[in-house]
C-alpha cells in the first residue's frame, strides 16, 4: 500500500485540479498529514507543491505548453498569484514540453499488458446524464513520486451524474487486482435501478480482462 508521503504527495499534485476538501474524501490521510508533508516538502524544495501541480495539468494533456498549463494554474486559488516566467523556468527544468515539441509522452499506458476483448464504445461521447448511477467513469492514473522516483497508481469510480467518486483504489502496481477492488466494492453497494449502470472506460488491458468483465 501507498505511504502517507506517497499519499500527501499525490494530493497536493490533484490541488491543480480539485480542492483539498474534495481529495481527502477519497485518499486515506488525514488533512493534518498532509499539511505536514508538504511543510517537509517546501524544506527539501520550495517549489514542490508547484512542481507537482505543474506535472499532474501537463500529464493530463502533454499537448500543454506553457501558456496553457500556466492559466491552468491560475484557476487554483493555491496558484492564483503564480508568475509565468516561474512557470516556464519549472517546466524547463522538468523537461516538459508541449507533445508536438517532444514526441514522447510520459503519461501510464494501461493498453500495455495481456490482450483481451476490446469492448464497444456505448456512451459515444454522450457522457451528461440527469439520473444519479446510470453513467459512470474509471481510469488509471499515474502518479510519479519525486523524491524517490516510486510510482503510485489511483483508480476511482466517477458517476457523471455529479462527478462523485463512489470508489477508488491506491497501489503501487497497476495489476488486475488493483483495479478489481473499486468494482467490486461498487457492485457491492449498488442499489437495485430501473435503467442499466454503464460504466466507461479506455481499453487498458485491465479492463479488457475477463475477470473484469464478468465481475460487471
Amino acid at each position: 500500500s501507498a505511504t502517507n508521503r506517497q499519499l500527501a504527495e499525490v494530493a497536493c499534485r490533484l490541488e491543480a485540479q480539485f480542492k483539498l476538501v474534495a481529495i481527502l474524501k477519497v485518499l486515506p490521510i488525514a488533512e493534518s498529514t498532509v499539511h505536514y508533508w508538504k511543510r517537509q516538502f517546501k524544506n527539501d524544495d520550495p517549489d514542490a507543491p508547484l512542481r507537482a501541480a505543474i506535472r499532474t495539468i501537463w500529464e493530463a494533456d502533454n499537448h500543454y505548453g506553457v501558456r496553457r498549463v500556466y492559466l491552468k494554474l491560475r484557476q487554483q486559488p493555491a496558484f492564483k498569484a503564480v508568475n509565468h516566467k516561474k512557470v516556464q523556468r519549472l517546466m524547463h527544468e522538468m523537461g516538459l514540453k508541449g507533445v508536438g515539441y517532444n514526441k514522447q509522452s510520459r503519461q501510464y499506458d494501461s493498453s500495455k499488458g495481456p490482450e483481451g476483448k476490446r469492448v464497444k464504445n456505448k456512451l459515444h461521447r454522450r457522457f451528461k446524464t440527469n439520473r444519479p448511477l446510470q453513467k459512470l467513469a474509471s481510469d488509471v492514473t499515474e502518479f510519479k513520486i519525486s523524491a524517490t522516483g516510486e510510482k503510485v497508481y489511483l483508480e476511482p469510480i466517477l458517476d457523471m451524474y455529479n462527478n462523485e467518486i463512489l470508489t477508488y483504489a491506491i497501489s503501487t502496481r497497476p495489476n488486475l487486482a488493483f483495479t478489481l477492488q473499486p468494482l467490486n466494492q461498487l457492485v457491492a453497494q449498488l442499489p437495485k435501478l430501473s435503467y442499466r449502470t454503464t460504466i466507461h472506460t479506455d481499453q487498458g488491458w485491465q479492463y479488457r480482462h475477463r475477470t473484469w468483465r464478468k465481475t460487471l
